[in-house]
């Protein structure tokens, strides 16, 4: 791998595993989400240009993974590989869908750039057929693949090992003890971490669970423990 690259995704899994905080898209408080992920002990943000010049004296250590396009939209990146570079940022995020063939298509241009430039590549990959872009993206340049979480862990667990590049497990905001009973259950398998959406509500409700996400991600706590960080009662796991 390119030395730009593994220095990079150093910074992302410098504890061999990552807790990904995506602040896309953001429609309450959007600085306050960012300072809660700064002292969550969270490894990266996925930001948007705009956010990212907003808050960016708020990010602490947080590694950045900048996102290039607008999410679902089906039209070309709004930012280049180059001008990522430029803003100092760790990586940089590409979205795919089974259904859009045009977004493989400005994929393989993406990653021909990112692989120039040494800058990793993150495919995020979307909809209900998202195995064979997520299986292309890995054999044309993606660095790491943000892939959701099925409730078929059998299934993902052996996707999840025979990708052959680091995969994050996609989870939205959800009630608390289904987050955390999904984190856990995902980091007992093959994953490196999990990357998780902003939450529906304020920012500060989230602290104690992010709290619990991290303790499991990096610190190999029991269910029970991780229930209990997040103010849960440990017998209802």
């Amino acid at each position: 791998m390119n030395l730009g690259k593994t220095l990079r995704l150093r910074r992302i899994f410098a504890q061999g595993r990552a807790l990904i905080l995506d602040c896309h898209p953001l429609r309450e408080d959007p600085l306050g989400w960012v300072r809660l992920m700064a002292r969550s002990g969270a490894d990266a943000a996925v930001a948007s240009p705009g956010l990212l010049d907003a808050t960016a004296e708020d990010l602490g250590a947080l590694a950045v993974i900048l996102r290039l396009d607008a999410g679902r939209w089906p039209v070309q990146p709004l930012l280049s590989v180059q001008a990522a570079l430029e803003m100092g940022v760790e990586a940089v995020s590409l979205t795919l869908s089974h259904a859009a063939r045009e977004s493989l298509e400005r994929f393989g241009r993406v990653a021909e750039e990112a692989r120039r430039l040494g800058m990793p590549l993150m495919a995020e990959v979307r909809g209900e057929d998202w195995r064979e872009p997520a299986q292309l993206s890995a054999e044309y340049g993606a660095d790491l693949i943000a892939a959701p979480w099925l409730p078929d862990p059998a299934g993902w667990t052996a996707w999840t090992r025979a990708a052959g590049k680091p995969v994050v497990a996609r989870l939205e905001f959800s009630a608390p003890e289904a987050l955390i009973a999904h984190t856990w259950q995902i980091m007992q398998g093959p994953a490196q971490g999990i990357i998780l959406g902003p939450p529906g509500g304020p920012a500060a409700e989230a602290g104690r669970l992010l709290e619990a996400l991290h303790a499991i991600v990096h610190q190999d706590v029991t269910l029970e423990e991780a229930r209990r960080l997040a103010g849960l009662d440990p017998r209802d796991g």
